[in-house]
This record gives C-alpha cells, structure tokens and sequence, in this order.
C-alpha cells in the first residue's frame, strides 16, 4: 500500500506501535509461553522447538524488542514509545521510519545472540542459551537517536521545559540508565544490552545507510553527527579515538561502502528535514521541495550567474561619475540667545538712533513705550 494512503487513513507509527506494545505485553501477561514464540532464546533461533514446524524461529530477533515481560514495565515503556514515534512521524515516512527500527533493533538482536552463543560454545554456559529475552528498552534508544538527528536543540517531551533537558541527551541518558538498572537487576532487566547496541546501531543507521531524499545520499556525514557527539563532552575525546579506530578499520575491510563524503558544498552539511512533504515520500528518508538545487545542477549556475550580473550593475553604477552623492552640509549652528540688552542695541541700530547717548542711558531708564511699539 502506499504509505501516503496509510497517512490518510490514520495508520500513524505512533498509533501502530502503541498498539504492538500495548496489545502483545498484555497478550504475554495472559499467556505466558509468548516468549516460546517471540522472545529472543538463541536455542529457538537456530533450532525449531516445534517437531512440526522445522523451520527456526529467526523472527525472534525482531519480536523480542516490541513487548515486555511485566506489565508495569509496558505501562513505563509505552508513553515514551508513543511520544518519540509521535514527533519522529513528522519529518520520516513510512518506510524511512519502520526501517530504522527495524535495522536498529535486528542488529542488537544478532549481536546478544552471537554473545550468548560464545558464552555456550566458551564457557559452557548453557542456562543463556535457553533464556528467554524481551524488552522495548532497545526500541526507545533507536527511536531516541533519531530523535537526537531530527530535534537535537528541542526539549524533552513528557518531562518539565524548565529542566533544560533536549533531545540530544536522551539516547545516552537512556541507555546509561537501563545499562546499569540491567547490571544491578538482571533478573527484572534482562533485555539490558539493547540499549547500548541500539545506540550504536541507531547512529550507524543514520550515519551510513538511511536515504535523505533532500540531498541524493545515503548517510548524514557532517561533522555535527559524529558518534562521539552521542556522548556527554567529558567523554568525547575518548569516544572519538575509539571511533576513529574503528572507522578506519571498518574502510580497510569494506572500502567502497564504509566511505565518507568530501565535506564539500551541501552534502558537507548538516542534513535538514521538509516536515511538509516528508510523510509524503516513497523513496523514504527525508523528502525535498519540488526541485532541490544543488551546487552541481544547472538551476544553481544560473541563479549564480543572474546574481554576479547584478553585483556587476550595481558596482558600475555606483562608479558611475553622475552617480556620486553631493557632500553633506553640516548642520547649521544653534543661534545664541540673545539678551535684552543686545536686542535693544540692535533696534537702536536699525532706527538709526544715536547710541552714544543710548550707551550712557542704564537699560532700567528706557521709555517702556519705546519698547513697546519695538515689540521688546
């Protein structure tokens, strides 16, 4: 179906996965051998339980992410499911949204079940082995790192604005707190190493894989979205050799897909969202305006050649000889107040009267008809 047909009939991410959660977390309470068909147990990943059914269970590594084993933990989880979906639905469509999770969760999944397989095969641990594992901790972290690319600077939702709190620190805080819930709970966190892949695999999905329609490639590669920048600043410097290293080790094994852009033109910068018809896309990823123009495309040497034309114009006419502004007067000086003295010395001059006996006469002694018919 398309997913445009899906938007207008009201199958929303957030309403889906609400509902997956939700609905399969209370099935699990009922029916408690859920987990025999959709947890993550590596015994049922590679061999079938069901004589009857030989084939294994391989979609447990997907499942295992989208219920939980108590329903307390499903009434914690499915709020911040709902709310993350909510604002990520805005800027990804269908496909962009359900593959991110998809390749987020499914890459946690394989990675605890070649672990529990060592510690097996090493070990001789076999009680892992038969464990069962559930848990949306690892679907809150993958959906808290798109958050982080698509809201880095917006506030947290469902918690105070007056905390200061943004979405560029939820997938680390996240996966902090699950982490070390998990190592001091076990029993009640089983599902505790998703977080920490989820972040990984997140980041790896958004850095590397994931179509942007906006700028024709796959992966954001701007230096904003490094995997150290997933990290409080005191453990950047940290991070960022351990990310070097195996960045450049993961080039050496796979050159021609594990290759960063040149950071030049649009393609070096941050990669940006148009939530208007970003739903709207079927290629997935972020979907453009009508015509995006980039630094190669003959729109954009066109408007640059209209613009240096102007610039041109503009100059030549401001060199013009006729276009050269006049000075500038200076403002004209604030006359003096003048006194009464001065002004009945400058009537006098004007009535040609003489003034050396006017000079002799104290201003007190004036015919005060005389000032008046002088208007003084």
């Amino acid at each position: 179906m398309d997913p445009s047909a899906l938007m207008a009939s009201g199958a929303v991410p957030s309403s889906v996965l609400c509902c997956i959660v939700v609905g399969l977390s209370l099935l699990r309470v009922i029916v408690p051998l859920l987990d025999e068909a959709l947890a993550l147990i590596p015994h049922h990943t590679v061999f079938s339980p069901m004589p009857s059914f030989p084939l294994p269970f391989v979609w447990n590594l997907l499942t295992a992410h989208f219920f939980e084993n108590h329903w307390l933990k499903a009434a914690l989880v499915a709020p911040w499911v709902v709310a993350l979906a909510r604002m990520l639905e805005k800027f990804w469509s269908l496909r962009s949204f359900w593959a991110h999770i998809c390749f987020t969760v499914t890459s946690s999944s394989i990675v605890v079940f070649f672990v529990q397989v060592g510690r097996v095969h090493y070990f001789e641990e076999v009680r892992p082995f038969f464990a069962p594992i559930c848990g949306c901790s690892g679907l809150v972290v993958a959906l808290a790192v798109g958050l982080r690319h698509a809201y880095p600077f917006e506030a947290l939702p469902l918690l105070p604005r007056a905390w200061g709190l943004q979405c560029q620190h939820l997938p680390f805080a996240l996966a902090a707190v699950f982490t070390v819930l998990g190592l001091l709970i076990p029993a009640s966190i089983p599902e505790w190493p998703f977080p920490p892949l989820a972040l990984f695999f997140g980041w790896v999905h958004l850095r590397y894989v994931m179509w942007f329609q906006y700028a024709q490639a796959y992966g954001d590669h701007s230096p904003e979205f490094l995997f150290a920048a997933m990290f409080p600043r005191p453990l950047r410097p940290l991070v960022s050799i351990i990310g070097s290293l195996a960045h450049n080790v993961a080039s050496c094994i796979m050159p021609n897909y594990i290759k960063l852009r040149d950071v030049d033109g649009m393609l070096g910068q941050m990669l940006l969202y148009d939530p208007v018809q970003a739903r709207s896309s079927e290629l997935g990823g972020v979907s453009p305006p009508e015509q995006a123009v980039g630094v190669n495309t003959k729109e954009y040497d066109a408007r640059r050649a209209k613009a240096l034309a102007l610039l041109d114009d503009n100059i030549a006419s401001l060199l013009a000889p006729g276009a050269r502004r006049a000075p500038i007067a200076p403002p004209p000086k604030a006359e003096k107040k003048k006194t009464a003295e001065e002004l009945v010395m400058e009537v006098l001059r004007e009535d040609s009267v003489d003034l050396g006996n006017v000079l002799e006469t104290p201003l007190g002694d004036v015919d005060p008809q005389f000032l008046d018919e002088k208007n003084l």
